[in-house]
């Protein structure tokens, strides 16, 4: 397998895994706020399920060839700050969002069976973390309607990490092989996030007072 279907494999491991640091704090801070008892549930949910995206993660890039491929996690790459509004709608609300259509392109062109099977599972679950961030945002608006002011503020920037992700860097066009091991290329990245935000993200944030520049 090409040494890039490995390199992307081993950084999912590691972003589930960071994942799991990020839910595992909101579901702190979440029971620190008060929020209902259905979204903290919801909340330890995510946590287990980002840990059991990094196992299954790993299966598939041992599978792949890459059983020495280097994981690169640190303490500093798993701090979580900015508070539990903007962390919500950066990693949930906005990250959970276009993480639905992404896995979906990623799990329709993706032929190589383990990979096949893990994104299937992801893809099941990222609509669940997503139905979270914004019951979790409905939940903090309702208790503190100052959160909206927070968030507003907050939105470009969240935005702007999006589309800086989405922004193709120089690199060779990948191959059949790599498609079907399950890799996207930054460009469908970029058209993903395009749709999201206009089908998803603009309008969910309107109907909760909020608006995208």
């Amino acid at each position: 397998m090409t040494p890039r279907v490995r390199h992307e494999w081993a950084r999912r491991v590691a972003a589930e895994y960071g994942s799991a640091g990020i839910a595992a704090q909101v579901l702190a801070w979440c029971i620190q706020a008060g929020l209902p008892p259905q979204v903290l549930y919801a909340a330890h949910r995510v946590v287990h399920d980002e840990l059991e995206h990094a196992r299954l993660g790993h299966t598939v890039l041992v599978a792949l060839g890459g059983a020495d491929e280097p994981v690169l996690l640190d303490g500093a790459s798993l701090a979580v700050t900015g508070g539990l509004p903007v962390v919500l709608v950066r990693n949930f609300c906005f990250g959970e969002t276009l993480a639905v259509p992404v896995f979906d392109r990623m799990r329709r062109r993706t032929t190589h069976p383990l990979a096949r099977e893990v994104l299937d599972q992801i893809l099941e679950d990222e609509a669940r973390h997503r139905a979270f961030g914004w019951e979790a945002l409905d939940a903090l608006l309702e208790a503190d309607p100052g959160v909206r002011a927070t968030v507003q503020a907050a939105l470009p920037a969240i935005e702007a990490s999006f589309v800086g992700y989405a922004a193709p860097p120089p690199a060779p066009p990948l191959s059949d092989e790599e498609r079907a091991c399950g890799l996207l290329d930054h460009a469908e990245y970029a058209e993903l996030y395009a749709r999201c935000r206009e089908e998803e993200l603009v309008p969910r944030l309107s109907r909760r007072g909020l608006a995208l520049g």
